[in-house]
């Protein structure tokens, strides 16, 4: 994989290869966004061309540097992840024993720190001398979905790379190339918040059972019944993927109501998201006004936009639900 390999971020390989043509890469960096757009794999192709012996700003792919970080056997890369939940302190010196070593066989040593966030206090403190005083052969890049748990020491001596989530029509793009029709392609794209890698790895069988659960859903805040049966299937749910599974019932509600309110404004059924759906949702329509429609609407928002802040997701689930049982006393 090289830079062209990386499905959208052009303003960050734009900033990466400029770095590299004029040989001014930071010793420490940190790939901050959501999980599954691509921060890991930029930080692998960084290393690559950090070691290339036959580009400057990009991995050939073919060379011998190339080939073996490839493999994960290129002794001047290492990858390092959580053991269990954490980083430990142990890893991180190992990483500061390594650093001060010049490169075995490549240009420049290079480390990647795999959900950053997961350091310990005592592996972010060990970390943190390495990053004041780095060798000019050793490079540290931090991937990290969730900055804030990174300590502000740290942070503050690494350049800090934002990687947004990868855009719908890139990951429409991206499934039809990989054999998906166009309706299909928009409706996975529309549930995985900008996840290519959660986009490419879903079975369409499976995306089809979860349509068919959040249509049931929608149909039940609509006519106010069945709370309790998704309120045992979320709320009080030990699923270790339940926020997982919640987000993404949520876009496809999501989906549906726009779709509803689309109906509602006489607009082009061509624009529908739910094509599929659309003798369904002309039906249903019906039963709710507009007003309903938008207050839908802004609570699936602000329950998705919750569940990206991490709050806990037995509690957005119960105060979602109780939220549409209020309207019906108001």
């Amino acid at each position: 994989m090289a830079f062209k390999d990386i499905v959208g971020h052009e303003r960050v390989k734009k900033i990466l290869r400029k770095a590299l043509q004029k040989k001014k890469i930071p010793n420490s960096m940190l790939f901050s966004g959501p999980e599954g757009v691509g921060k890991e794999e930029t930080a692998l192709v960084l290393a690559k061309a950090m070691n290339c012996e036959r580009k400057k700003d990009d991995a050939c792919e073919t060379c011998a540097s190339c080939r073996g970080i490839n493999a994960g056997n290129f002794p001047d890369v290492m990858m390092i992840r959580p053991e269990g939940n954490v980083i430990k302190i142990e890893q991180m010196r190992t990483l500061r024993k390594i650093a001060y070593l010049k490169p075995m066989v490549g240009k420049r040593r290079v480390f990647i720190l795999v959900k950053a966030e997961k350091m310990t206090e005592p592996a972010a403190n060990s970390l943190l001398k390495i990053l004041e005083e780095p060798p000019l052969f050793s490079y540290v890049i931090l991937v990290a979905h969730n900055p804030f748990l990174i300590m502000p020491t740290i942070k503050s001596r690494c350049q800090i790379l934002n990687f947004p989530p990868v855009s719908r029509g890139d990951i429409e793009k991206e499934l039809m190339e990989k054999g998906y029709e166009e309706e299909k392609a928009r409706v996975i794209s529309r549930i995985v918040h900008g996840n290519l890698k959660q986009a490419m790895s879903l079975d369409w069988e499976d995306v089809q059972a979860k349509r068919e659960q959040a249509w049931r859903m929608f149909v039940s805040l609509i006519k106010r019944e069945n709370f309790a049966l998704f309120l045992r299937n979320y709320a009080f749910s030990h699923k270790a993927l339940i926020k997982e599974e919640w987000e993404q019932i949520l876009e496809i509600l999501s989906s549906f109501c726009r779709d509803s309110i689309l109906f509602k404004e006489k607009g082009d059924v061509r624009l529908l998201l739910n094509p599929d759906y659309q003798e369904k949702i002309r039906k249903t329509e019906e039963l709710v006004s507009l007003d309903w429609l938008m207050k839908c609407l802004q609570q699936i928002d602000y329950a998705i936009y919750g569940l990206g802040k991490n709050l806990n997701v037995n509690l957005l689930v119960s105060s979602f639900f109780a939220n549409f049982k209020e309207w019906d006393y108001a």
